[in-house]
């Protein structure tokens, strides 16, 4: 019988051909690529996710297959911070015609007035900056950080490091309150009224427990009241969007606002007294004592007249929530952009921003200081290696190096603009004077001009090694 759906006859030997070509397993120019199915093995194709590190038109993208790839991906896209900092400095796009509200533009000019300083003033600055971005120094954490290192025991190792979470979380109470508190206002932003009336209440409560210092009612709050409300709503209306993050987040505050509760952080303390890792005999303190001497570390002490920073976080806020116009969103963006990168788990380097106004000139310095230097080569004393980027207002960027990790001298290594670098032998006896008058033992001096800016691999060829050799996924 004649096919009349045909626009034409059959040809013979073509009837009830299926058009697909076979597949050669064994072919190696095969483009097949296979539908991801968790749920069974496949053959193996061309498929691959993987995004090269060198291939340029991927560079935008967030990396997926590793954590520490997307890190470096963003350490080197981060934006010009230098630049950012000295337009600050000027001034540049801060006043009320360039649509900045007039309140904020006072601030900021408060704020670069108070960046006005004298060499006396500049020294306590730096100093204060070391400080503060050192949560674990002075003697007490010398103690626990020497007993740790000396220790074979995986136990005594084990609860040092509890009691240096437990101090982190104490020491961070006032900002995870105020976090907590910020999340319970966005979630009651994504909820609808009917909830987020009740989120409101608690929230309120949470607020007046915070100012009666009431840490563990905040805790029965959240864990009795929020929780189960929040779990509620997401199990009657399926909502798994921002609802859902923001419980995920305040989890983990959570989390950490009970670990630093005031008796446990005594009561761990006073167990790493029994192992005799002071000098002085600790048992006897009573425990408004304890609590007083670890409030009147040299980081507490520090963070507390820190006004640079505190002053500089609300103007970023207050910037990126639309007071500011585009050019001073552009410009702290930038900033805090850099300073999360530099924060991150994956730089084991202590990242300090130092701009002042020197005389007539904007200068705007980055320093990055290896902590664990003294440690290498088995050395016991000190032997830090610091990169320093400076960049002055009308005479341009500099790099410096400096080492001490070589025979008890201290090496510097200066890049320069070419105008500077003609004067490299007068530059080169003047920080041999420097280091001698500070009582260091000068080693080799160099100054020359600057070919291309010096990047922090390599300052520190080895400051990824201990990671690149760890476990790296992304969950």
């Amino acid at each position: 019988m004649p096919e009349i759906l045909r626009p034409t006859n059959p040809v013979p030997g073509y009837d009830n051909v299926s058009g697909r070509q076979p597949i050669n397993p064994q072919d190696p120019n095969t483009n097949i690529r296979n539908v991801v199915d968790p749920s069974r093995v496949t053959r193996g194709d061309q498929r691959s996710d993987q995004q090269q590190a060198g291939d340029a038109s991927v560079s935008h993208r967030v990396r997926y297959e590793s954590n520490f790839l997307t890190f470096l991906q963003r350490m080197a896209n981060s934006p010009d911070s230098a630049s950012a900092m000295l337009r600050l400095l000027q001034g540049q796009g801060l006043q009320v015609s360039s649509g900045i509200t007039a309140g904020l533009a006072e601030e900021l000019k408060a704020f670069l007035d108070m960046l006005q300083m004298d060499e006396a003033q500049l020294a306590k600055f730096l100093q204060n900056q070391l400080m503060s971005g050192q949560r674990f120094g002075g003697a007490l954490f010398g103690a626990l950080r020497n007993a740790f290192n000396s220790s074979q025991s995986e136990m005594f190792r084990t609860e040092i490091l509890q009691f240096l979470r437990q101090y982190s979380d104490w020491s961070s109470t006032e900002h995870l309150e105020s976090r907590m508190l910020r999340t319970l206002c966005d979630m009651t932003k994504s909820l609808p009224s009917h909830w987020a009336n009740q989120l409101t209440d608690m929230a309120a409560k949470m607020e007046n427990g915070i100012a009666a210092r009431d840490r563990q009612g905040n805790l029965e709050l959240l864990r009795g009241q929020v929780f189960p409300l929040i779990s509620d709503y997401v199990r009657r209306t399926h909502d798994h969007g921002m609802a859902r993050g923001l419980l995920s987040m305040l989890t983990l505050d959570i989390v950490r606002y009970e670990n630093g509760a005031e008796n446990d952080l005594i009561q761990a303390f006073r167990h790493l007294g029994n192992y005799n890792i002071f000098k002085a005999d600790l048992n006897g303190l009573s425990d408004a004592d304890i609590l007083r001497l670890l409030k009147d570390t040299e980081f507490a002490k520090a963070s507390r007249s820190d006004n640079f920073t505190q002053r500089f976080i609300e103007l970023a806020q207050r910037s990126l929530q639309g007071e500011g116009g585009t050019a001073a969103q552009d410009i702290f963006r930038s900033l805090m952009s850099s300073i999360l990168i530099n924060e991150s788990v994956y730089m084991p380097l202590q990242h300090l921003m130092l701009p002042f106004q020197w005389e007539d000139k904007a200068v705007f310095s980055e320093m990055w200081v290896d902590p664990d230097a003294e440690h290498s080569a088995g050395r016991e004393a000190p032997a830090p290696r610091l990169l320093i980027k400076m960049d002055i207002e009308g005479i341009g960027p500099f790099d410096l190096i400096i080492d001490s990790s070589t025979s008890g001298k201290t090496s510097m290594q200066v890049s320069c603009p070419q105008e500077v670098a003609a004067f490299s032998g007068d530059v080169s006896r003047d920080l041999t004077d420097i280091l001698t008058r500070n009582g260091l033992t000068p080693g080799d001096v160099r100054v020359s001009a600057m070919k291309r800016p010096m990047n922090i691999s390599d300052a520190f060829p080895n400051l990824f090694q201990e990671v690149k050799n760890g476990v790296d996924v992304k969950v």
